[in-house]
């Protein structure tokens, strides 16, 4: 039995795997990123929390500042006093009106935008240092407050 050989079955199977190579051609290219901007950085937010200053300078006597915030959807992340960290258990630290109390010092958010910290007579002999860390969403601020010796 001898086989006929047909052009036209060559001729199919080509252009079959031609137009499906322009088809995958095509798709490549229009899922590549052809933006000259570069990405953003997943994660990157914007301030959301503007604050109205970020360090403070106490003096060794009793002293506070007050900060505010241009927004109230932030928390509060973390306190430390001289790298030390301070224990946040049982503080509601999502909500609009809290008080941090210590020996050395308190930190009171008044009504979302407020932030109050006070900070008890300086006796140890060395600058103290206070880190008040903020977070919104995706945004991290903090507060730094130096009271002197």
């Amino acid at each position: 039995m001898k086989t006929k050989f047909k052009i036209s079955n060559v001729m199919k199977w080509s252009f079959k795997n031609i137009w499906l190579f322009i088809l995958g051609i095509v798709f490549l290219v229009s899922c590549s990123n052809n933006n000259d901007a570069p990405d953003p950085i997943i994660g990157k937010w914007d301030d959301n929390i503007v604050l109205s200053q970020k360090s403070a300078t106490l003096s060794s006597n009793t002293n506070s500042v007050t900060i505010t915030t241009k927004y109230s959807g932030w928390w509060l992340a973390g306190i430390g006093l001289d790298n030390k960290a301070i224990d946040l258990t049982g503080i509601n630290r999502l909500s609009e009106n809290f008080i941090v109390t210590t020996s050395d010092f308190q930190v009171e958010r008044k009504d979302g935008k407020s932030i109050i910290i006070t900070m008890n007579p300086n006796t140890t002999g060395s600058e103290r240092i206070l880190y008040v860390s903020l977070q919104g969403g995706d945004y991290f601020d903090g507060i730094k407050v130096v009271q002197s010796k």
